[in-house]
């Protein structure tokens, strides 16, 4: 299906704080692999099939700075107050107020929701005729503190508690919601402003639209990703350096099987975004070889490697330097 053609629009809640980043700069510029946080989502959200103008970006205090590295062609709203998660969808009220189609809702701070992914939830959404589905994640332990999901007894999904609102009972559920949904706007946006802030800290969840479309009777469902860590926000600078390690051995991984480049050591190569190696070049231990780098064919690169923005030609060896442009 080619999702251009479906009447789709994305907001991307992304006016956060950041004050658990313990930085200057908001956590959605910080970079994985060489890439944005927010550039990895919004790429990841084009690649499945979705117009780059029909994505709005909520933005707060940070919205100069998150404009200045965004290249795509997307649509920006501001979120003045953070007062929760239904309030920053409403931020974005001058867009989606009047829109007929279907609606995506999820977080700027997640560069685990990839295209595969989205592709699903709009598959399902369509094939269920439902109002709203929101991918959750089931932890194989205890999970992070987001919102436990709350079935009856046929599996249905009834409501989404947050942790700090959870009794001791419903915090042993370990499936969870992954922040990342799929409305009939023309349904949920009129019933946004039923959301309250009656809760432990005084914002307006938009996980309280489940329980306010399960009241009034509408088809919800919950899909459970296979992977659980698409749920994972990046909050704080050790999430990014996990981050960063999964998603350089997704690259190693498909450099490996698809371009047929040698990694001696994957545990000790960093690969960013962008770079292109040819087949049959070795990369040895100690290797981190950044954007913009091209390097051909039967090479070898390594051990202590530092490439940038650099183009190595077919059969060349280059070990123990820091080459850069």
């Amino acid at each position: 299906m080619n999702y251009t053609e479906k009447n789709i629009k994305v907001v991307v809640l992304a006016a956060g704080n950041s004050k658990r980043m313990k930085s200057d700069i908001s956590k959605i510029v910080h970079k994985i692999l060489g890439k944005e946080i927010i550039n990895i989502l919004i790429d990841n959200l084009i690649d499945s099939g979705i117009k780059e103008e029909n994505i709005i970006v909520i933005v707060g205090k940070n919205g100069d700075e998150v404009k200045s590295i965004v290249k795509s062609n997307v649509k920006f709203a501001r979120q003045e107050e953070q007062l929760g998660t239904a309030h920053a969808l409403l931020s974005a009220e001058k867009y989606i107020k009047d829109f007929k189609g279907e609606l995506i809702v999820t977080v700027g701070d997640n560069p685990y929701v990839n295209s595969d992914e989205i592709r699903n939830l709009i598959n399902y959404f369509t094939n269920n005729k439902s109002v709203c589905t929101f991918i959750s994640a089931v932890f194989p332990d205890t999970p992070p503190p987001y919102g436990r999901v709350i079935r009856d007894e046929n599996n249905d999904v009834i409501d989404v508690v947050e942790e700090i609102e959870a009794t001791e009972e419903q915090l042993k559920i370990r499936e969870v919601n992954s922040s990342i949904y799929m409305f009939d706007n023309k349904v949920v946006f009129p019933l946004l402003k039923l959301i309250d802030n009656n809760n432990a800290k005084k914002e307006y969840y938009l996980t309280d639209i489940i329980k306010i479309l399960k009241i009034r009777g509408y088809k919800l469902h919950a899909i459970a990703s296979k992977d659980y860590k698409v749920s994972i926000g990046i909050n704080n600078k050790w999430e990014l350096a996990v981050a960063e390690r999964d998603f350089a051995k997704k690259l190693m991984k498909k450099l490996a099987e698809e371009d047929g480049v040698i990694f001696l050591n994957p545990d000790s190569t960093t690969i960013e975004y962008g770079v292109e190696i040819g087949r049959d070049t070795i990369i040895y231990p100690c290797s981190y070889i950044a954007c913009s780098t091209k390097i051909g064919k039967r090479c070898k690169i390594g051990p202590n490697v530092y490439l940038k923005n650099i183009i190595v030609n077919d059969e060349e060896k280059i070990s123990f330097i820091r080459k850069e442009k």
